[in-house]
């Protein structure tokens, strides 16, 4: 089995590397800078299943279909099939000047032979990276009806140490405990001190505090309604194949998503776009 075709970039600002499977995000490093996405080093990369690590698109559904107000039919998987599907690229462009790299995919799904979904829909991606990372998500309804549907941009965040970490823009917001099976509010900023998986209801730029690199990651987002944080810790991590050994202590999932209560609804003729910036900026 051969590797997943990759398209990468390297200009004054950043380097980036992206593939056609699943139009998945696998680096973006601002010159000057670590890596600020996490990959796995035991990451899959033959196309046989889902990449661990980068940005993974997750849609029509996400999380387990049997959760999901997407309604997938028997036999679906987890996170939906846009992940581990190849999207066409449309373009790419790799500047030589202070202009951001940029590359665009698009997939199509049609429902009338999919019973897994049964609606017709068209996913665009659209990625600029350079001194900051916007991504943009256009859903289109191609059908004659409308249909619920999840997405999410389900980003690893690379940190040095996630037990140093702080997680700040939280606090207030209501969420669902996936490991307490619990809705709570959260109480100021967000520490993690043990496995973690809450999906916020929220709108507001959440800023990842890292001392150990020295660096905050601001998260930004329009046209969705949910944050979900995510981190296994190290008994569920020894479970994954995909992980290696301690490597779940370097990375934290912080998703611009629109799942479970704030799922959308996609009407014929009217897209809807969700939007994700990553900046980064020195600690004092």
């Amino acid at each position: 089995m051969t590797d997943i075709a990759t398209l990468s970039a390297s200009i004054p600002s950043c380097s980036t590397r992206i593939s056609p499977f699943g139009a998945h995000l696998l680096s973006w490093r601002p010159t000057g800078d670590t890596d600020v996405l996490w990959l796995s080093s035991r990451a899959v990369m033959d196309g046989t299943r889902a990449i661990r690590g980068g940005v993974p698109l997750c849609l029509p559904w996400f999380g387990g279909p049997e959760d999901s107000p997407a309604r997938p039919g028997a036999g679906a998987g987890p996170h939906g099939f846009a992940r581990t599907s190849t999207w066409t690229l449309l373009s790419a462009t790799h500047p030589a000047d202070t202009t951001p790299a940029s590359f665009s995919f698009e997939l199509h799904h049609t429902g009338g032979t999919s019973a897994l979904y049964p609606h017709s829909l068209c996913a665009r991606l659209d990625v600029s990276a350079g001194s900051e990372l916007h991504m943009s998500l256009s859903l289109t309804n191609d059908d004659d009806h409308p249909f619920a549907i999840e997405a999410a941009m389900h980003t690893y965040l690379h940190v040095g140490d996630i037990k140093d970490v702080t997680i700040e823009g939280l606090d207030g917001a209501r969420y669902f405990d996936k490991v307490r099976a619990r809705y709570a509010t959260q109480r100021g900023d967000l520490n993690l001190v043990g496995p973690t998986d809450r999906v916020y209801t929220t709108t507001q730029q959440v800023r990842v505090t890292d001392p150990k690199l020295d660096r905050r990651i601001i998260v930004d987002k329009n046209g969705s309604g949910s944050t979900i944080v995510w981190n296994p810790w190290a008994q569920a991590a020894a479970t994954m194949s995909d992980v290696g050994t301690d490597e779940w202590q370097y990375f934290v999932c912080v998703e611009t998503a629109a799942v479970r209560e704030r799922a959308l609804t996609l009407w014929p003729g009217h897209p809807h776009i969700m939007t994700q910036s990553l900046a980064v900026e020195a600690l004092d």
